[in-house]
């Protein structure tokens, strides 16, 4: 019996790493359905814990199985306790471990085998935001001593959320970074070693948390190919996934969702209202998907009020670069003191240059951003707010989500 149940120990946590898997795989869309396939990522952490399945099910693990078979079976939604049935189960992923063990003293009452099962049930759960563990800034670039850079007198002002930087933080120059916690797995340089508050702390590589947005690109509503907004030009976008190669705006132009509610002024600040795209509706937010090699350059001193969905497959996200797009690219994203982007700037493999223009506190009415991309920036020399309130998503939290163990 003590064997065996240290085997079933064995087996529970190769249960829990599974549908910890498995659920990772699983994204929210705005109405609670899952996307993605939770069984191959759930068979491949319950082999890397010592169980490669020879059954998919465990029915196959009864009395007539042979010692030494295994059975690792993913129900997706779970086949049986309380997350079962109900409007969300397909939220939750359960995986039944079980192995045919062979006895030892027990074989001289003619019992030679025994199976052993072993069951957890994991599912995402969403960052509430309002919290020091709400991440909203990730720097993915490994081997950049600059992953992360704040210069030029600029200072980031991120109380209510977590920053993490997998290569190397540097703060010259002025720049300053106060957040609610401050992770980095490289080299602290310059300023960074403390003039940020709280100091930074060493930290493990934090894989990329949108990651499931590479699954396939998305379907444009709209593809506008090359954009360029002019200094003399107010432009707005319709609502849904809005295909762009090259977006280019001017330092004096105007650029916003066709509707914003409730944040969105009457008029942008020059006094011309923001148009309703001929044809469309007015909308709550909008998708920019960056195809492969565009850019994005909006300078600084430009109006930019902009809002990512707030339901459906791409609630909050605002700004999506292909992730096939060069390491060496830079993108641009600037404004004036009145300027926000409330939503996700997700740029997997580019460098993302986030900076105000002038006084003020640029970026301050969105209600929260989340930045993700290879190298992040911070510049301009003005004050730059991050915040994390995410009440207005689905679920009343971010698009970045955490597989947990619920059973």
């Amino acid at each position: 019996m003590g064997v065996l149940r240290y085997d079933r120990r064995l087996q529970q946590t190769a249960a829990d790493a599974a549908a910890v898997a498995g659920a990772n795989e699983l994204q929210q869309e705005g109405s609670g359905g899952p996307l993605g396939n939770p069984i191959p990522a759930a068979q491949n952490a319950s082999a890397q814990n010592g169980f490669t399945f020879s059954s998919t099910q465990v029915s196959d693990c009864g009395p007539s199985a042979a010692v030494g078979t295994i059975c690792v079976q993913v129900n997706n939604p779970p086949q049986s306790g309380p997350h079962a049935t109900g409007a969300n189960s397909q939220n939750y992923v359960e995986v039944l471990v079980a192995a045919v063990h062979p006895t030892y003293f027990m074989k001289i009452f003619g019992v030679t085998k025994s199976t052993v099962t072993a069951r957890a049930v994991a599912t995402l759960v969403s960052q509430p935001g309002q919290n020091n563990d709400s991440g909203c800034v990730y720097s993915l670039d490994p081997s950049s001593t600059t992953s992360l850079w704040v210069s030029g007198g600029t200072v980031v002002q991120a109380p209510t959320c977590g920053i993490s930087v997998d290569g190397g933080f540097t703060a010259d120059n002025n720049g300053v970074l106060k957040a609610g916690s401050i992770g980095v797995v490289g080299t602290i340089n310059g300023a960074a070693t403390c003039q940020t508050s709280p100091c930074p702390a060493p930290q493990a590589t934090v894989p990329d948390p949108l990651s499931w947005l590479n699954q396939s690109p998305p379907a444009c509503n709209y593809s506008w190919g090359n954009v360029h907004i002019n200094n003399t030009q107010v432009a707005s976008f319709p609502a849904g996934v809005n295909c762009v190669t090259n977006f280019t705006v001017d330092a004096q132009a105007t650029v916003c969702n066709s509707s914003l509610s409730p944040a969105y002024p009457a008029t942008p600040k020059n006094g011309t209202p923001c148009p309703v795209p001929l044809g469309t509706s007015a909308n709550s937010g909008v998708t920019f998907y960056i195809t492969s090699g565009g850019t994005v350059t909006i300078n600084g001193g430009a109006t930019v009020e902009l809002t990512a969905p707030n339901s459906g497959p791409y609630a909050g996200i605002l700004f999506y670069e292909a992730p096939s797009t060069s390491n060496s690219q830079t993108n641009m994203l600037s404004g004036n003191s009145s300027s926000y982007y409330q939503g996700a700037l997700y740029f997997p493999t580019a460098t993302l240059d986030f900076q105000g223009n002038g006084a003020g506190t640029f970026n301050a009415a969105a209600a929260y951003t989340t930045i993700v991309a290879y190298d992040v920036k911070f510049g301009g020399g003005s004050a730059i707010d991050i915040n994390s309130n995410y009440s207005s998503l689905p679920k009343g939290g971010s698009m970045i989500s955490n597989a947990v163990l619920v059973e």
